[in-house]
């Protein structure tokens, strides 16, 4: 995928692969596009997210990659999942997200807490990208908000050919 100017100046802003603000924002952004805003209504085992943020931030069209593309991809997701899960208990001590143990999978189930997130934070315009690209996800991996990891990771990947190792 060809970078546009945009991507470079964001880049510049931040490390991708290890930058805790930009984790934090998807991870926000996510919750707050799937209504995950209660414990009940909640974003089912957060290890998504890590395969998500590529697609999210650059082309949400998993099927326009190539197979090299997208196992790096993976990969990088594999990384991502450590980092964010020490993010999350940081967002947790702030009171920016409500997680509980899911025993099932045994993961976290995540949601925003709107109410100590500043109104601005999430400003629809700057990350109108994001927020397509979020809703062309939910429209293309059904059920995304409550599917399993390895059933959205054998949609994005297995099925484009992709070695994948237990999720």
């Amino acid at each position: 995928m060809i970078a546009t100017k945009e991507n470079a100046k964001r880049r510049l802003m931040y490390i991708q692969k290890e930058d805790y603000n930009f984790l934090a924002y998807n991870i926000l952004l996510v919750l707050s596009q799937f209504n995950a805003n209660s414990e009940s209504s909640s974003f089912k085992d957060f290890r998504k997210i890590a395969y998500l943020v590529h697609f999210i931030n650059l082309n949400p069209d998993f099927n326009s990659y190539d197979q090299n593309e997208l196992a790096k991809i993976y990969s990088q997701a594999q990384l991502k999942k450590q980092l964010m899960s020490h993010l999350l208990i940081i967002l947790r001590n702030r009171k920016f997200i409500g997680m509980s143990i899911n025993h099932i999978h045994q993961s976290f189930d995540i949601w925003i807490n709107e109410e100590n997130i500043p109104k601005d934070f999430l400003d629809k315009n700057f990350f109108e990208k994001e927020i397509n690209n979020i809703r062309f996800l939910q429209s293309n991996i059904s059920r995304l908000k409550g599917v399993t990891v390895k059933k959205m990771v054998d949609t994005i990947f297995t099925k484009n050919n992709i070695i994948t190792w237990e999720v």
